[in-house]
């Protein structure tokens, strides 16, 4: 009888250690890093770069003598870059669902603001098109000095994901590489 406990017992406890390692597997495939947002991530943090660049550039431009049309180009270089930025947005949008929950929540942030970036890039650009000798007066260096802050902030935030994405990954590496038991991660 004791015997019988003993191996009713035993095949409990495998059935149960069985059931959590499917669920553990379950669980990790389901939340696992899609590497294509993280290509898009990068991509994305490129954009958001050269956006920032291009907003501290325009920035400079209001402490010194140049044209309006200096503006005015630099302005449409901007666009350029906060349209491509907005191309690989969408393309994260659409692999969203695939994304594992922090990826998901990256997605979900970076779309405000580049919403953001753009409404205040196209106010400055209506602002230097109906003014455009006032490009050293205080409206337009407060309207090039926000959209460098919304530029900065997009930039930032979009390369903290981007060096999360690093160090978890480097991470997951180390932790098979010294065959640590898997973690629980609170995403």
């Amino acid at each position: 009888m004791e015997t019988r406990l003993l191996v009713r017992n035993s095949l409990v406890s495998l059935a149960a250690a069985a059931m959590f390692a499917f669920l553990s597997s379950v669980a990790m495939a389901q939340t696992a890093d899609s590497p294509e947002i993280s290509r898009l991530l990068s991509e994305a943090k490129s954009h958001a770069v050269l956006v920032a660049d291009d907003a501290a550039t325009l920035q400079s431009f209001t402490n010194s003598s140049l044209s309006w049309e200096s503006h005015s180009a630099k302005l449409a270089q901007m666009v350029d870059h906060v349209n491509s930025l907005g191309v690989v947005n969408k393309k994260l949008a659409d692999l969203k669902p695939q994304g594992s929950p922090w990826q998901q929540t990256a997605i979900d942030r970076i779309d405000p603001l580049l919403r953001d970036v753009a409404a205040q890039l196209t106010a400055t650009m209506k602002h230097l098109k109906d003014h455009q000798s006032q490009v050293h007066m205080g409206p337009y260096r407060d309207l090039v000095q926000a959209t460098h802050e919304y530029a900065s902030r997009t930039a930032e935030m979009i390369g903290d994901f981007v060096e999360y994405d690093k160090a978890k990954s480097r991470a997951e590496f180390l932790q098979r590489k010294l065959e640590l038991p898997p973690t629980v991660s609170g995403e």
